[in-house]
């Protein structure tokens, strides 16, 4: 008899420690309550059990303690070795936590295909608007909206410079008031990305007036943002500025100039380093993390966040912005 009761003390133990270890495993998953409530039933039943079989084998006319440990070994051993993360599953996961893993897989989609390593899915796309469609709540919502704006433009084959830098420090924003501690730091500190930032505004006017920029007046305002690429220049972005200030006023000597002025986002136009000059002042989307966005930018955000439908149709490929790869 000692020895049952010694057994059972002995797994009653080990099943609380093994619960306390699993709960914290269970949170680290972002697991919801009712997974851990499903993981400390299981525990209770191993612990009842293990002390049910005690009076079995002190009853029992012929009783043999040690054919009774084994028999409750082999008995709540099926329990014990049930996976936690079958418990997290049955429970489900905070949703906002959910989401997060959906923001993570759509990052991975949009730089293999930005860096045209992977080709739109439309089935994809649109099962991943539903899935973040069903995990919006009224905290995750502004996240939400901004995840659709990716999926549409990943859809459309259609990105503007400037949209897609504004949504990349929104969405970062959002996702530390969300996720704290789980993001990963910005490259830079707040006054450095918001000088980067601003110079990337600059830079896409630019590209988005050298699209359509036939009119006196668009070719006025691009005069201008070129002349005011100066107040950027440092060691670090002199080169950039240089190239840009040559191939734009090239462009602008051409007053019947119908093409684009940047056709392609290999950046070909602003010498045979203009590829490497653009990514090594916003090589990552984290180098605009942190940044400052003024009224203009976050009504832009507004703006953009308003004019889209509710519903992702294919349309013709058009020229997309480069990615930036996380």
């Amino acid at each position: 008899m000692g020895v049952v009761v010694i057994a059972a003390a002995g797994v009653s133990a080990c099943a609380m420690y093994l619960y306390l270890t699993q709960g914290d495993q269970l949170i680290e998953d972002h697991a919801r309550l009712r997974a851990d409530m499903l993981n400390a039933l299981r525990w209770g039943a191993v612990v009842l059990l293990s002390w049910a079989l005690i009076p079995l084998a002190y009853l029992s006319a012929d009783s043999q303690p040690v054919a009774t440990i084994i028999e409750m070994t082999t008995l709540i051993a099926a329990l014990m070795l049930l996976p936690v993360r079958w418990f997290a599953l049955l429970g489900g996961r905070d949703v906002k936590w959910d989401l997060r893993r959906v923001k993570v897989e759509l990052t991975r989609m949009s730089n293999r295909i930005r860096a045209g390593a992977g080709q739109v899915q439309i089935a994809r796309i649109r099962d991943d608007r539903g899935l973040i469609e069903g995990l919006r709540t009224p905290e995750t919502s502004p996240l939400c909206d901004l995840m659709i704006a990716e999926l549409e433009d990943l859809l459309s084959g259609f990105e503007s410079w400037n949209e897609a830098g504004r949504r990349a420090i929104r969405m970062d924003e959002l996702s530390r008031t969300l996720w704290p501690g789980a993001v990963p730091p910005p490259d830079f500190d707040p006054d450095e990305a918001t000088f980067r930032w601003r110079l990337y505004r600059a830079f896409g006017r630019l590209m988005e007036i050298g699209v359509v920029g036939v009119s006196p007046a668009a070719r006025e305002e691009f005069a201008g943002l070129l002349a005011s690429l100066e107040s950027y220049r440092r060691s670090d972005t002199g080169v950039f500025i240089d190239e840009v200030k040559k191939s734009g006023d090239s462009w602008l000597a051409d007053p019947l100039a119908a093409r684009p002025w940047i056709e392609s986002y290999d950046f070909s136009v602003l010498g045979p380093d203009g590829l490497d000059n653009v990514r090594r002042i916003w090589g990552r989307d984290a180098a605009l993390w942190g940044a400052q966005l003024e009224e203009e930018d976050l009504q832009a955000v507004e703006a953009d966040r308003v004019r889209r439908g509710k519903t992702i149709e294919p349309a013709a490929r058009r020229s997309s912005a480069p990615g930036l790869a996380q």
